[in-house]
């Protein structure tokens, strides 16, 4: 009889036991998951990202008789956001946030800096520069001034312009004609130009909820110094938002 209870008590105990490893595996699978997959089926999604990468001229001078200017290859970026069609739930966005900016030179001897436009138009200035986050506030809708940067609190496009300087001259003289476009790189005697940009783009809503996901983009796209010009488009990008 005193075996029998004992052999009862070792086997609730052995099944109690099984029961709380197959929980924690449970649980362990569902986080691991989720830092994998993100929400299933978050609010809003990036639901197109568009880089354009040429090059533009600056600081046009004359010098006996001959026309220089500096050389900028920019990559005009947009990234495009909007309500999930899934998510059947209100949500209204309080604020979109870039931050931990990263930049890794790859192949290119000139500095590479971020801007944010002023009423639709580039101006390289230092107040226009972007160093480690921006921060749009969400409105009625998505406007960028020069003293609001603002988006549509329910989805907009985010535009940025990620450019490379110092990296030459071109001259020329009246009677020579030039386009105005990447293959400018090799009178410059740019052979080879490539970086990656990563950052975080966090969206934080009305309802106190934040969702975070993780962006990288190869620049300039293509092959801009035998084309000129190159485009870059993805649609409906695999982004996986997490909470934080």
């Amino acid at each position: 009889m005193f075996n029998y209870q004992w052999n009862k008590i070792n086997l609730i105990k052995y099944i109690s036991i099984i029961i709380v490893i197959i929980s924690l595996i449970v649980v362990l699978f569902i986080i691991f998951k989720y830092q994998v997959e993100g929400e299933a089926v978050p609010p809003f999604k990036i639901s197109k990202l568009v880089a354009v990468s040429t090059v533009k001229t600056d600081n046009l001078q004359l010098e006996d008789d001959k026309y220089s200017a500096d050389l900028i290859q920019n990559n005009d970026l947009k990234i495009a956001i909007e309500k999930n069609p899934e998510y059947k739930k209100d949500a209204i966005i309080r604020k979109i946030t870039l931050n931990n900016i990263q930049i890794i030179p790859k192949e290119t001897d000139g500095t590479i800096e971020i801007y944010r436009p002023v009423d639709g138009v580039y101006k390289y200035e230092e107040k226009y520069k972007i160093n480690d986050s921006i921060e749009y506030e969400g409105a009625q809708e998505t406007y960028v001034s020069e003293d609001n940067i603002q988006i549509s609190n329910q989805g907009g496009i985010i535009d940025l312009s990620v450019i490379v300087k110092d990296l030459g001259k071109v001259r020329y003289t009246d009677n020579e004609a030039i386009k105005v476009d990447g293959t400018l790189l090799k009178q410059a005697g740019v052979e080879q130009l490539s970086f990656e940009i990563k950052f975080d783009l966090i969206i934080e809503l009305q309802s106190n909820i934040k969702l975070k996901t993780k962006m990288k983009l190869e620049l300039p796209a293509g092959n801009i110094l035998e084309n000129g010009v190159e485009t870059l488009e993805q649609i409906d990008l695999d982004a996986v938002f997490k909470r934080i």
